[in-house]
């Protein structure tokens, strides 16, 4: 092969590979366009993410400030319902006292309904007063034997309250807690237990205990009345009950005050159950190993 020959053959690699940068030129500058693109909708979304951010802030703002005036404006009625509540319970004694000797049997019978609501509105006012208290309320924490806390509760339950319930716990796992709000969790769960199931002949109730994933899962479970678990969702909302007060009494605070205490110690709350097969009731606390004590 000449000299001729080999130039053109070097040519037309020549004339290729500039071809081929083109081509890749070209390729180069629409993988830059692209990537420009992608860029620009990049910082579109984020601008669009720190709004969006600045939204949800400004809406928990509003959230915890109107949560916050809810708290107060039910702790200042609840509060100031107690000063009437007071004058409505001394008067129902007068007439008892003084006025018992003129007043026929319907006379005492209504008497009487005024003392039995006058009691559950106070129980109620007294249910409202912790359920906002726990809103601006501090939780001071330190190692709580639950076996021991599960003992006092159900001494002074016995003291109060008159059941034939048979209620069996050992060995439940320690914990961090308030202990004074731990025992209104405890003492809340085991009453209801008792309640509920006070209507059948053998009434069982069991407290368990379980380490699970770093934390200590406690259940109260009971042979009772059950529910639905379609309206599981009610358990906890204030005001919401599943039964009339004919079936049981109740004022419909005490599982959200106990929702709120459990929160408040990053822990949850949650049931299971089924109509005439009682109902389970667990929450979760931290384990004493896996978190020292202080103040919060």
């Amino acid at each position: 092969m000449d000299k001729k020959e080999k130039l053109m053959i070097a040519n037309k690699e020549l004339a290729f590979q500039n071809v081929e940068k083109e081509k890749r030129a070209e390729q180069l500058m629409i993988a830059n366009k692209e990537l420009a693109f992608q860029n620009k909708e990049k910082k579109k979304r984020a601008a669009e993410l720190i709004d969006s951010n600045k939204e949800v802030d400004e809406l928990e703002k509003r959230v915890k400030e109107r949560t916050e005036d809810l708290e107060s404006f039910t702790y200042s009625v609840s509060h100031d319902l107690r000063t009437p509540l007071r004058a409505i319970n001394g008067y129902a004694n007068m007439l008892e006292e003084d006025y018992s000797g003129v007043l026929d049997s319907e006379g005492k019978r209504v008497l009487g309904e005024v003392r039995i609501n006058a009691k559950k509105m106070g129980i109620l006012i007294d249910d409202l007063l912790t359920f906002s208290r726990l809103g601006r309320k501090g939780i001071s924490n330190s190692k709580v034997d639950v076996n021991e806390l599960v003992k006092t509760v159900l001494l002074e339950i016995n003291e109060s309250t008159a059941h034939h319930a048979e209620i069996k716990y050992e060995n439940l796992l320690p914990t961090i807690a308030d202990y004074n709000l731990l025992k209104h969790v405890i003492t809340n769960l085991l009453s209801n237990a008792i309640k509920y199931s006070s209507k059948k002949d053998k009434p069982f109730i069991e407290i368990k205990s379980e380490r699970k994933k770093g934390v200590n899962i406690y259940s109260i479970s009971d042979n009772g009345v059950g529910f639905d678990m379609k309206y599981v969702n009610k358990l906890f909302g204030v005001f919401q009950r599943l039964h009339s007060n004919e079936e049981f009494s109740g004022t419909g605070v005490g599982l959200a005050i106990v929702e709120r205490i459990i929160h408040k110690h990053n822990g949850k709350v949650w049931a299971k159950g089924k109509e005439g097969q009682g109902a389970t009731f667990y929450f979760s606390l931290p384990d004493v190993d896996k978190k020292t004590e202080k103040k919060q």
